[in-house]
């Protein structure tokens, strides 16, 4: 395993155990706040809470609707190819959500403790993390339940805010102090989403030559080819070249040429895709993605005999070793 996914590796489990934490906490949070505010008595800031999550939802949907000022220019630009106005427009959506997120928590924050006394100020604190959270946790799975995750990612962020926000409260700092911080914290969770959702585009850009050239003779083979089943494979391509570009630098040094090795690439990873038993409907029977590797893998196979890499006999030979495959699987 390379040091590179060793480090991925770690951080989704470094994630995985904050996700953890946080469901937990988010669960146990609600109940005690309510329960420890109940037995001091302060119903007023309980049914505040109660109503503002109640109604809360729909008021921060109304809010972030000027994001959509960036983001349907952002989403024209990935259409039209202009991934730096992609990711310029969407990073200022993004932002715009952040700045919300920010306001509206420091709001309700200081609201709610701002006539805590010294018994009820930890509850309340507890509770106004709740009040202030819940709505925003709620249209994150609206969004994830369409497909979109990136705002559960920002709420995640926020969440960590918060309670940075809290420990700093306890600790007597100014409202101005707090806002900062948990501004600052969201604005950093904003470039490392940013980084992570074009990562692969900055490493494209950094990329050597030959990884380059690779690159672009593997996307004019995609125009060969539509549907799913390219995706898969040029996806598993991509990495590869990626990740061992010493290796493409000396394969062309060795005076070999770049078409040759990007296409037997796509031929031995259409063909492991194919005869891997997963796009089967039966035992021998491809289902629509399945057909379309073979028909990737079959017409590389033959691009392969026309570039000279593979013999006539040669390419009939890894042609009925890959239906053999699909035969026995399923």
């Amino acid at each position: 395993m390379s040091a590179q996914s060793k480090l991925s590796s770690l951080a989704l489990g470094l994630i995985g155990i904050l996700t953890t934490t946080f469901i937990l906490f988010n669960f146990g949070a609600g109940i005690i706040s309510f329960i420890w505010l109940a037995i001091l008595g302060e119903w007023g800031i309980i049914v505040n809470g109660v109503i503002l999550m109640m109604v809360s939802g729909f008021l921060i949907s109304i809010a972030l609707m000027p994001s959509l000022l960036f983001a349907a220019p952002a989403a024209i630009a990935i259409e039209k190819g202009h991934k730096l106005m992609a990711v310029v427009f969407g990073g200022l959506a993004i932002l715009y959500t952040v700045m919300l997120i920010t306001i509206w928590c420091i709001w309700i924050m200081w609201t709610f403790t701002d006539t805590a006394t010294v018994h009820s100020y930890i509850p309340i604190l507890i509770w106004s993390y709740c009040v202030a959270l819940g709505p925003w946790q709620w249209l994150a799975q609206q969004d994830s339940h369409s497909g979109n995750d990136s705002s559960s990612f920002t709420t995640f962020v926020a969440q960590i805010a918060y309670l940075v926000a809290i420990v700093m409260a306890l600790m007597s700092a100014n409202v101005s102090t707090v806002a900062y911080t948990f501004l600052a914290i969201m604005i950093t969770g904003t470039i490392f989403q940013i980084v992570g959702m074009h990562w692969d585009d900055i490493k494209k850009g950094v990329a050597t030559k030959e990884v380059k050239e690779a690159l672009e003779i593997l996307e004019q083979a995609g125009k060969e080819f539509h549907g799913y089943g390219f995706k898969l494979v040029s996806d598993k391509i991509e990495k590869a070249l990626l990740e061992n570009p010493k290796a493409l630098k000396k394969y062309v040094e060795d005076g070999n040429p770049l078409k040759e090795k990007v296409y037997m690439l796509i031929a031995t990873t259409a063909g492991e895709h194919v005869g891997s038993g997963h796009y089967h409907i039966y035992r021998g029977l491809l289902d629509e993605v399945g057909n379309e590797l073979l028909e990737i893998f079959d017409s590389t196979i033959d691009e392969l005999v026309i570039l000279g890499t593979l013999k006539k006999k040669e390419a009939k030979e890894h042609k009925e070793t890959v239906r053999e495959n699909i035969k026995e699987m399923g």
